[in-house]
């Protein structure tokens, strides 16, 4: 059990990775050790507690939890998973398609596993399609994005977080995915969403939130919590403070539309 406990500690300590992709890694350890129920069910004890604060991650390790309770086989529920996901990637670009046919270029930030994929199938239908990708600092998640991308075949464009403005003006549309949905309908993502959001307001541009219904929350408010001020500078002075916040709240009136299968 040493290498499914070391597997799933690289899952858990993750920072780059979207909720939708920790909850695909996770799936597929657990149905490479399915028939150890006692493993699995103390893992997600410890899922909890790590990435619990992840909508999407909460519903999945309910839904799990309750299969289990319920002597239900966690195969058929391993195995149904990925393919409901894979539907509803479809059924979500479809719906974005009807809304943006024309657009050439979209602009982007952080990596979610969600907009990728929608993003895949959009250049299926469009080999023109250029994505400009912020590089989303400090844990540079649009690096990653934009190699994704590319390793796709898909033209991109990687700017810094502070060029956005410059880049809005020259794009057809502003797409995001969303860690949570609040009850209100405002949406959780990666700091610099909001800022996007605005620079789509002031240019006249479509903001597009893109996610599954599993991320959909019964929250009504959103902590800001800090992370680790050394990812931003290691520096170290008695008159300076150093922030680091990885999420934020981008208010419903400024979202174009939050489109779900």
């Amino acid at each position: 059990m040493k290498t499914f406990f070391k597997n799933l500690e690289q899952i858990l300590n993750n920072k780059k990775l979207g909720s939708s992709e920790l909850v695909n890694h996770l799936n597929k350890l657990f149905k490479s050790y399915a028939d150890n129920i006692q493993v699995i069910e103390e893992s997600l004890l410890l899922i909890k507690k790590k990435l619990g604060h992840f909508t999407f991650v909460s519903n999945y390790v309910n839904e799990l939890q309750f299969t289990i309770s319920n002597d239900n086989n966690i195969i058929d529920f391993i195995n149904n998973y990925e393919k409901t996901e894979s539907i509803k990637y479809e059924k979500i670009f479809n719906r974005l398609y009807k809304n943006q046919p024309d657009a050439k270029t979209v602009i982007t930030l952080s990596r979610s596993g969600t907009l990728l994929n929608i993003l895949r199938l959009w250049y299926n239908k469009n080999k023109k399609l250029k994505i400009i990708v912020c590089e989303s600092r400090p844990n540079y998640e649009g690096r990653l994005l934009a190699q994704d991308l590319l390793n796709a075949g898909i033209t991109v464009e990687l700017i810094t977080d502070a060029m956005m403005s410059l880049f809005v003006a020259k794009s057809d549309a502003a797409i995001i995915g969303t860690d949570s949905v609040l009850k209100n309908k405002n949406v959780i993502n990666k700091v610099g969403s909001k800022a996007l959001a605005l620079f789509c307001k002031e240019h006249k541009k479509p903001f597009y939130v893109v996610t599954t219904r599993s991320k959909y929350s019964n929250k009504k408010n959103f902590n800001i919590k800090k992370e680790d001020p050394d990812e931003v500078w290691t520096n170290r002075n008695k008159d300076l403070t150093i922030s680091n916040i990885y999420f934020e709240e981008i208010e419903k009136k400024l979202i174009t539309k939050t489109i779900t299968e």
